[in-house]
């Protein structure tokens, strides 16, 4: 039998073992490392995921306080002017009932329904804060227990128009009517408000007349 074998076959026959030789090289080298490879890649995932766990946790504790509004110390009067225009506690005159709700939240509110004021709904924050709206606009905002102390110092320093007359106090802003009225109680405690006010009534105002008469 003729034993020639084509160079070509002779070739292949080379590859073969060359591959085969390539092959079991890498299984023998690669053996081992497996088990490493799949606790690398284990201990990867559960860094990742217990990453993203933690992302959307501190996310949802800050989505919740933003949804959640700060309690308000009613007691400590913040009243500012912004344009002409008096802000208790961020709110002001014509504010309807949802900006007020969104500021201050629910808890602790109660609604009442045409209490005798003249309002047509009054928002009761747990006997500290009164706001009362006519036709949904508020008309009129009231804090029941004011720190005498925090109002004073709010009064002196406020470099507006201001008057006292009896025992009451008053910050005024000519160009909207607003008016801030600060009134002792028999009960001792402080009432403080913001409401409309009409020019024609400070002119029976002992205060306003006196200070009007300095300024003339």
């Amino acid at each position: 039998m003729n034993n020639y074998t084509p160079n070509e076959l002779n070739d292949i026959e080379a590859m073969k073992q060359r591959v085969m030789h390539n092959v079991v090289q890498e299984i023998e080298n690669s053996s081992p490392k497996p088990k490493y490879k799949w606790g690398f890649v284990m201990l990867t995932n559960v860094l990742t995921v217990c990453a993203m766990l933690f992302l959307f946790n501190q996310l949802f504790i800050v989505n919740e306080h933003s949804a959640t509004p700060h309690p308000i110390d009613f007691t400590q009067p913040l009243i500012e002017e912004k344009q002409g225009v008096f802000y208790v506690h961020g709110l002001t005159l014509g504010d309807q009932k949802t900006t007020v709700v969104e500021l201050l939240g629910e808890k602790s509110l109660t609604e009442i329904q045409e209490d005798g004021s003249g309002a047509d709904l009054v928002l009761d924050y747990n006997g500290d804060a009164l706001f009362y709206f006519y036709e949904e606009e508020l008309f009129r905002i009231l804090l029941l227990n004011t720190n005498e102390d925090a109002f004073a110092k709010l009064y002196n320093e406020y470099n507006g128009i201001k008057f006292t007359s009896n025992t009451h106090r008053y910050l005024y802003l000519s160009e909207t009517s607003h008016i801030i009225k600060a009134e002792l109680t028999p009960m001792g405690t402080l009432h403080v408000s913001l409401s409309f006010v009409d020019p024609a009534e400070l002119l029976e105002n002992e205060g306003y007349m006196k200070l009007k008469e300095k300024t003339d």
